[in-house]
């Protein structure tokens, strides 16, 4: 038998032992590699886990960080701090689950804090770099590296740690924004005598005396502060025996004096009866026959030829007449474009928040400045009211006022435009167009009253001219915002009332600043405001309806929208650059 053949006489039982033995080393390689892969997989995983939780952490930091300066620079680095301590990475956060927050920072300072940047200025989006800002910063940068992170198996490979880094610049957004505000006439409403129901008498009174101090405590006739009865003089003696008389006209009595012994008094009403009074001798008389009087005739001193004497003194067709001569008012010319001393008198003398306030039939510059904010409030009619302490639109420029001072607190790249309604045809106004000087703002909200150009309340046209002056003039990047403020209902579209048709204006006015992503911030003040439609105005556009209640005193409601407008201004919309 040939070797050739014996080769293939071997057993096969010999062959397949043989690579039974390569497949065991085989997988024993293949095992060995097969860890390795894991043990990569497992610590590129955790690398890239702990990467992403330190981003998240930079980011979150950086964006308190930024929403904090408005409070300044030292109150943002402390947010920054804060929220690395609170938002670790990997095992950390069982380092810092004892104690309170400001032990638990400063030992994330002493471990890591060589690791943090901090930085604190202006972003250039050109640039795309922070740059110092020489005031007001608006930006914040954090950049925090750990070095030495410890792998699960990468001893295996030859490398027992690895290093992370992350960077995130947050910077608060400019807003454009449209304050659009309520110059209904009822915004006079909580300095007139109908509020002393509601508010006491004493905060009325003393409001009044505010408003006339405001008006540079004018001087006319004889009137003074406190409402007092109209005293008719006689005329002078001319001679001896003849009397000194006066008549004080107090509506439905009379109160007479003389200087010598009254004999008779005659009063004729308003419904023509005549009364006769004989006081005896007396020198002080009412007269009372309880219907308002007309006139009055006295009988009381004698003249030359010894014949009784008789002064007259007419309340009916030269009624005005003598109560303006009795008040000095004759010879003084009325201070204003609109309304006049007979006006005002007549106002006096009829029923009324003068009336029902007690003031019927008397006269002083207590009611006439409620003459004032009733009848003739618009600035055509009486320009200087703007001046006076009228509730609630003060409340309200006070408040704008510290808005503007909040505003300013930040980087100076807020815009603020002025919107108010209504205007003199009744529909919106644009008053400024928007504009980073602030101060002028609050001059012109500062310088408007109540009613100051129409009576009725347009709230959609408020609205629709601050939309307008927003698709116009509002900065590319720039968060578009609109505060709009009432106190009343809306009562007033397409040149006349109609409630329904007013509402619905409003309405459609918010769906399309929602379609133009303006945000609305909705107060109602009062408990006559519309509440409901506000809500819904702030729901449609994604914003927020505040409710100052009513019943409340002027100092709680004005702290409520001091505290509002606060919020607003503190309401800074923060973005990640990078």
């Amino acid at each position: 038998m040939s070797s050739r053949r014996r080769d293939r006489e071997i057993p096969t039982q010999v062959r397949s032992a043989a690579r039974r033995g390569v497949i065991v080393v085989l997988s024993a390689v293949l095992m060995i590699v097969m860890m390795g892969f894991i043990a990569l997989s497992v610590d590129v995983g955790y690398m890239f886990t702990m990467q992403s939780q330190l981003q998240r952490s930079v980011d979150a930091a950086a964006l308190a960080g930024a929403g904090s300066l408005i409070e300044g620079e030292e109150v943002a680095t402390a947010s920054v701090h804060e929220y690395l301590t609170h938002n670790p990475v990997g095992l950390q956060w069982k380092e810092f689950t004892d104690g309170n927050t400001a032990s638990n920072v400063d030992l994330f300072l002493n471990k890591y804090g060589e690791g943090l940047e901090l930085s604190i200025g202006e972003w250039n989006a050109t640039t795309e770099q922070v740059e110092p800002a020489e005031d007001s910063p608006s930006t914040v940068s954090v950049r925090m590296s750990y070095e030495n992170m410890p792998f699960f198996f990468g001893h295996l490979l030859g490398r027992d740690s690895f290093d992370i880094s992350a960077e995130s610049i947050a910077t608060y957004q400019s807003r454009d924004i449209m304050l659009v505000l309520d110059l209904s006439g009822s915004m006079n409403n909580d300095s007139e005598f109908n509020a002393i129901n509601k508010l006491g008498f004493d905060h009325v009174y003393s409001n009044g005396q505010q408003m006339y101090a405001d008006l540079g405590y004018p001087v006319y006739g004889d009137l003074t502060f406190d409402p007092q009865y109209a005293k008719a003089e006689g005329p002078a003696p001319g001679s001896e025996g003849q009397a000194q008389t006066s008549v004080t006209y107090r509506g439905p009595s009379a109160v007479v004096t003389s200087s010598k012994g009254i004999s008779k008094i005659t009063v004729r009403t308003s419904n023509g009866y005549t009364y006769n009074y004989y006081p005896g001798g007396a020198t002080n008389y009412t007269a009372n026959p309880n219907r308002e009087i007309r006139y009055v005739r006295v009988t009381s001193g004698k003249n030359p030829d010894n014949s009784d004497q008789v002064h007259s003194f007419d309340f009916d067709g030269n009624r005005v007449s003598t109560i303006r001569n009795a008040l000095g008012l004759n010879n003084v010319a009325y201070p204003y474009p609109q309304g006049s001393w007979n006006d005002y008198i007549n106002y006096c003398l009829g029923a009324g928040q003068n009336n029902n306030a007690g003031y019927r039939y008397r006269f002083g510059y207590f009611n006439w400045i409620n003459y004032l904010l009733e009848r003739r409030y618009s600035y055509n009619a009486t320009p200087d009211l703007w001046k006076v302490s009228a509730q609630p639109v003060t409340a309200v420029k006070n408040s704008v006022d510290l808005f503007i001072h909040f505003m300013q607190e930040g980087d100076g790249r807020d815009r603020i435009g002025l919107a108010v309604y209504n205007a003199p045809n009744g529909d919106g106004l644009l008053e400024s167009t928007l504009t980073e000087n602030l101060p002028f703002i609050m001059a012109q909200s500062r310088q408007r009253q109540a009613g100051h150009y129409h009576n009725y309340t347009n709230i959609g046209g408020g609205m629709t001219v601050a939309r307008e002056e927003l698709q116009a003039r509002a900065r590319v990047g720039a968060v578009k915002m609109m505060v709009l403020l009432t106190d009343g209902q809306a009562n007033w579209v397409n040149g006349g009332t109609n409630s329904s048709g007013a509402k619905q204006y409003v309405l459609d006015e918010a769906y399309l600043c929602a379609e133009q992503n303006i945000k609305i911030l909705t107060i109602s003040l009062g408990a006559g405001a519309d509440k409901n439609l506000m809500d819904q105005v702030a729901e449609i556009t994604k914003g927020v309806h505040f409710n100052v209640p009513g019943g409340q005193t002027v100092e709680e409601y004005t702290d409520d929208l001091t505290e509002i407008f606060r919020q607003v201004a503190g309401h800074r919309p923060l973005k990640l650059v990078k």
